[in-house]
């Protein structure tokens, strides 16, 4: 690592406290089934996922059959979902590496009926989320007509489209169509919920819920106060500091004028390594203990930031200015950027210097200050 890289701090033991709430919210008969696609969202696959398996988790779901095969090489016993399946393409390694397909459409059933025996899968279902599934209407008549020929899913799934939003009729709607399904396959568990879902209640939890956004902390059911644990810190070394003088432009657009004499700091990180370009003018970031506000355009490399009021005996040329803190994380960066935490993640993830922490002091007291807060609010939302 170069002294001057952004580095992405990935605390798995936050991660693995934020799987054992998900397992205490939905109780012993509930499987959670923990979501590592796209590289467990920017956070690092083989590492994540070991975190998660110390703990407990036996059901990984990944984006497609390349990130299957690293995990089942680690893993021999675990159950691997490959949730882009294309069993067209893809069955041949699928079954080789005795992984577990995602049904999506008809050229996927077709392909099983015809090849695939003895491959578990898992059937999704079409229930008002648009994207792939089978209708649920269809169902009985495609099992009558032999499609399914002697094969059963292990699970039948579907997506919710707004469970973020608990009064929208969206949620029961969606529940209602999978409910009916039970019967083509009265064998097979039901799945509804991922990580928001898991907040409407004991209802929507089923037999499997399949998190990913929460285990990384991210609080897509807008949860006050919020009893999940920040999983990362990203911080990018300061690499120069000028003076200059009041009614100056700074940065590309001249999007912010200095209204006294200014003192700026250029901290080496950009819109390169993933930090979103609309944050310009408006997060702050921290040095030790003090704050300081970001001002003109985040450019390609380079991040401008105001230390007017930051006291000069905390500047140091190459210290750390954190961007990612305890007072400020993932959801907060994404919304001072107007984008989703999700796509904050995964980009800065790709685009740092990644690292991997276990037991980190400061991760640690927030655990244990947090742990009592969280249960009163688990307590209080899922009945």
């Amino acid at each position: 690592m170069r002294k001057s890289d952004a580095v992405f701090e990935v605390h798995l033991d936050a991660i693995t406290e934020n799987f054992r709430m998900m397992k205490d919210l939905v109780g012993d008969r509930v499987e959670v089934a923990a979501v590592v696609k796209s590289d467990a969202y920017g956070l690092g696959l083989s590492e994540v996922s070991g975190s998660l398996a110390s703990v407990g988790c036996k059901t990984f779901m990944v984006a497609d059959t390349d990130e299957a095969a690293r995990l089942r090489a680690l893993y021999l016993g675990a159950t691997i979902v490959v949730l882009k399946a294309d069993l067209p393409q893809s069955g041949e390694i699928i079954a080789s590496q005795k992984l577990t397909a995602v049904v999506n459409g008809a050229d996927d059933l077709d392909w099983l009926r015809r090849f695939g025996h003895g491959i578990p899968y898992f059937l999704n279902v079409e229930t008002g989320f648009s994207r792939f599934g089978i209708d649920p209407k269809k169902m009985r008549a495609l099992r009558h007509e032999g499609a399914f020929g002697a094969t059963s899913p292990a699970c039948i799934f579907s997506h919710l489209g707004c469970s973020d939003n608990a009064n929208d009729r969206t949620n029961d709607e969606q529940r209602r169509k999978l409910l009916a399904v039970r019967h083509v396959f009265p064998q097979a568990r039901l799945s509804l919920s991922a990580s928001a879902g898991i907040w409407l209640g004991r209802g929507y939890h089923l037999d499997v819920v399949r998190v990913g956004s929460a285990i990384y902390g991210l609080n897509n059911a807008r949860l006050f106060p919020n009893p999940l644990y920040r999983t990362v810190r990203l911080r990018a070394p300061l690499v120069d500091i000028r003076s200059i003088p009041p009614r100056q432009a700074v940065g590309y657009g001249a999007t912010f004028r200095t209204k006294r004499a200014t003192r700026l700091g250029i901290v080496s990180i950009g819109y390169r390594h993933g930090l979103p370009w609309a944050c310009a003018n408006r997060m702050e970031v921290k040095i030790g203990e003090h704050f300081a506000p970001v001002i003109g355009r985040i450019a390609m490399e380079y991040t401008t930031i105001d230390l007017t009021d930051v006291p000069e005996n905390a500047l140091v040329r190459g210290g750390d200015v954190d961007f990612l803190h305890e007072d400020f994380g993932i959801d907060e960066m994404a919304a001072a950027g107007g984008t989703s935490s999700q796509e904050t993640l995964v980009r800065l993830g790709c685009g740092c210097h990644r690292i991997h922490t276990d037991q980190t002091p400061a991760t640690a007291r927030v655990i244990a200050a947090r742990r009592q807060l969280g249960r009163l609010s688990r307590n209080a939302r899922i009945s």
